[in-house]
């Protein structure tokens, strides 16, 4: 890929800006963001790396960079598939700071989005100086007091990305980073979402993909599988791992789709392969229809956690714990 310059912007210093786009893989660029971006830590710097240097399946990684004299002095990054994407990685060298460097590279990365459109999702401190900047280009927190944020090119694109249709399973790829966060950001469905990742509500799964990728990628024993709408939509997930609370064969199901596909869960169950020993997994009490695929799948009811859930409105609601044994 290469470097696409965007624009030359005045800073409030009167210095100039060079603006541009750097579309992974490119090599030329990997030696100057991977070490402005080395604070991030991991995981977030093995995506880093490997974006730069080589292509990650169908994802989508832009640097937006801006410069002065040659040398980056702001970024932000968005990762994109299917017109669905993630902004992050904001970062601008204290020396620079105050001078307006970031709000004109803002402003160019949103004019480009707008040319593919879609939706962009981030996470930032609700009410902190970045929420009000984000707030300036259109961003919008997905709930009341929420530092998770959306903007989209089109007022009803959720509803259309989500639109009922036929399905498919598939492994999990690097494309479906962004797809897999706008899944667990939905206002409606469960509000247990991920026990093993502590998904509850409109949490986002930003963070939580590199690490489900990580583990995928180095234990051999871990499984997971999307639901895959017709319309280019990641509209379920299934996760299965060794559960660490437990001594002994006890393993943790996951199970979260979008409430318009609940009917399609058997689908995403049948493709994973339940290993010997006993396996459990959670319902929150307004899940009838996961708690109805969990005991079509075999599971039964184990136990009931009286109020053990608190919902982002104070409501409180039971957990309901299902079990299978496998290879018995």
């Amino acid at each position: 890929m290469v470097y696409k310059k965007l624009s030359i912007q005045t800073l409030k210093t009167g210095e100039a800006m060079e603006i541009g786009v750097v579309l992974t893989p490119d090599e030329a660029h990997a030696d100057r963001i991977a070490p402005f971006l080395e604070h991030k830590g991991d995981p977030w710097n093995t995506h880093i790396i490997r974006a730069l240097r080589e292509p990650l399946d169908e994802l989508e990684t832009r640097f937006y960079v801006g410069k002065l004299q040659g040398t980056i002095i702001t970024n932000v990054m968005t990762v994109e598939h299917n017109r669905t994407g993630i902004l992050g990685h904001v970062y601008t060298q204290p020396e620079h700071r105050r001078k307006g460097a970031f709000k004109l590279l803002m402003a160019e990365q949103m004019k480009d989005f707008r040319t593919r459109g879609g939706l962009l999702l981030l996470g930032t401190g609700y009410d902190s100086p970045a929420y009000w900047i984000y707030h300036s280009f259109g961003f919008r927190s997905l709930s009341e007091g929420s530092g998770l944020m959306r903007t989209a090119t089109e007022d009803d694109f959720e509803a259309r990305y989500f639109a009922p249709g036929k399905t498919s399973v598939v492994e999990v790829q690097w494309r479906d980073w962004p797809r897999l966060n706008a899944l667990f950001c939905i206002r409606k469905g469960d509000f247990l979402r991920s026990v093993g990742w502590e998904r509850y509500g409109i949490s986002g799964f930003e963070g939580g993909f590199l690490h489900l990728k990580k583990a995928l990628e180095e234990d051999a024993g871990y499984q997971a599988r999307l639901l895959e709408s017709e319309h280019g939509a990641v509209v379920g997930c299934a996760t299965l791992a060794k559960d660490p609370r437990w001594h002994g064969d006890v393993g943790l199901l996951d199970l979260f789709l979008h409430p318009d596909f609940a009917s399609s869960a058997s689908e995403l169950l049948d493709a994973l392969n339940f290993p010997e020993g006993k396996i459990q997994c959670y319902a929150d009490s307004g899940s009838p229809d996961k708690m109805r695929a969990l005991e079509q799948a075999g599971f039964r009811q184990e136990a009931v956690f009286k109020g053990q859930l608190q919902t982002d409105d104070g409501a409180r609601l039971d957990v309901k714990g299902y079990a299978v044994s496998a290879g018995s």
